[in-house]
C-alpha cells in the first residue's frame, strides 16, 4: 500500500470534517413556517430553518408598501436593503405587520427579490400586515405559492396568481390561461387578446434577451389580481435583471449619450418614439414601442415602468427620478371597460 504523504493526511481530514459537518446540518433541517414570531398565523417563511440557532438581520417595510409615484422611493430602498443583506450572506427577517395600502406590484417586487436570495441559499422568515385587510391581498396575490405560511380559507379561493419563470411553468400555456380569465372579469366573455398577451410577450422577450447574462439566469414574476366588482384587473411584470437604461447605456447606446437630457429623457424616448428617432441608428428593439402603441390605443392603462434610476406613470404624466435606483425592470398596468375590448 502507498505510503499516505501529509497532503493526503490533510486533504482526508479536512474531507472527513466536511462530511461529517454535512451531516450534522442534514440532521439539523426542519421545515417550519415562520418561527420568529409568536404569532404564527400572521408569519412566512421561504427556504429551510433548523433547530441549531441562526441570526437574522430584520427589515421593516415601509407604512404604505406600494409603488404608487408618492411612496415608490422607500419601497425600492426597502428592496434594495434587503438585496445588500443577502449579498453580505446575511439572513433576512421581513417585518410587514404595520404596512398598509398593500399594493399588488410591491408584492410581486418584493417576491422576486425573496426569490433571488433563496437561490443563493439565503433564509427568510417574515411576518405579515396586522391590518386585516392588507393581510387578505397579501394572502390572496399568489405570494403563498412560494413561501410557507398559513393562509385563511377564506382567501383560499381566488382567480389571483403570480407566474414565475423556469421549474415547471409552460409560460405561453399559462398566459393564455390567465389573459382568458382577465377578459372573463372584465367582459363576462373567455377569449385571447392579442395585444394584452403581445404586451406581455415583448416584456419577457426584453428580460430574456437583454436583461441577464445568460439564459440560465433569467427570472421574472408576472402577478394577476381580480376585482370582479370593479370588472378590473392589475397586472405586474418584474425581473431583476439589469434594467432597460443599463442596457442601453451599456451597450450600442454608449457613445449617444449626449443626446438624451438624462435618464428620464433616454427612457420616455425609448418607448413614445423608439431610440431610432433621436440617433438615425437603425435599432432592433421594437419591444418598448410596441407596448407603449398598445397602451395609445387603449387595449390598457396606468401603465408605469420603474428601472434603474427612473418612474414613469403614463396616466399621470409623471417622470421622476428614484432617490434608490432598481436594479431591474418592473412594469404594472389595469384592464377595465374603459379599455378597448379585444376578445376573441
Amino acid at each position: 500500500m502507498k505510503k499516505l504523504t501529509s497532503q493526503n493526511k490533510k486533504h482526508l481530514l479536512s474531507s472527513s470534517q466536511k462530511s461529517l459537518r454535512n451531516r450534522i446540518k442534514r440532521e439539523s433541517k426542519v421545515y417550519i413556517a415562520a418561527p420568529q414570531t409568536n404569532q404564527p398565523k400572521t408569519g412566512f417563511q421561504y427556504g429551510e430553518r433548523y433547530k441549531v440557532p441562526l441570526s437574522f438581520t430584520k427589515i421593516i417595510a415601509p407604512e404604505n408598501f406600494n409603488l404608487q409615484a408618492e411612496h415608490a422611493d422607500k419601497v425600492i430602498k426597502f428592496i434594495s436593503e434587503i438585496k445588500r443583506c443577502g449579498q453580505r450572506g446575511e439572513n433576512v427577517n421581513i417585518k410587514l405587520e404595520n404596512s398598509i395600502n398593500i399594493g399588488e406590484g410591491a408584492i410581486a417586487m418584493l417576491l422576486s427579490v425573496l426569490d433571488e436570495l433563496h437561490r443563493k441559499n439565503i433564509l427568510i422568515s417574515g411576518v405579515k400586515p396586522k391590518s386585516v385587510s392588507d393581510r387578505d391581498i397579501l394572502e390572496k396575490s399568489g405570494f403563498f405559492k412560494f413561501l410557507s405560511g398559513h393562509v385563511d380559507k377564506k382567501n383560499l379561493k381566488t382567480k389571483n396568481t403570480i407566474l414565475r419563470t423556469g421549474g415547471t411553468s409552460q409560460t405561453h400555456v399559462d398566459l393564455s390561461d390567465e389573459i382568458k380569465k382577465a377578459n372573463s372579469t372584465v367582459w363576462g366573455t373567455s377569449g385571447r387578446n392579442p395585444p394584452l398577451r403581445g404586451s406581455v410577450f415583448e416584456m419577457m422577450r426584453n428580460s430574456h434577451d437583454h436583461a441577464f447574462k445568460n439564459e440560465e439566469s433569467v427570472i421574472w414574476h408576472f402577478a394577476i389580481s381580480h376585482d370582479d366588482e370593479k370588472k378590473e384587473v392589475k397586472f405586474s411584470f418584474v425581473d431583476n435583471g439589469k434594467g432597460i437604461i443599463k442596457t442601453f447605456t451599456e451597450g450600442f447606446l454608449s457613445k449617444f449619450l449626449n443626446l438624451f437630457t438624462d435618464n428620464r429623457d433616454l427612457l420616455e424616448t425609448a418607448f413614445k418614439d423608439g431610440i431610432n428617432s433621436r440617433t438615425g441608428l437603425s435599432w432592433r428593439g421594437k419591444g418598448l414601442p410596441t407596448i407603449y402603441e398598445n397602451y395609445q390605443d387603449k387595449y390598457f392603462r396606468n401603465l408605469v415602468v420603474i428601472t434603474n434610476d427612473v418612474y414613469l406613470d403614463f396616466d399621470r404624466k409623471i417622470q421622476k427620478k428614484l432617490s434608490v435606483p432598481f436594479s431591474g425592470t418592473y412594469y404594472f398596468w389595469s384592464l377595465d371597460v374603459t379599455c378597448t375590448k379585444a376578445c376573441y
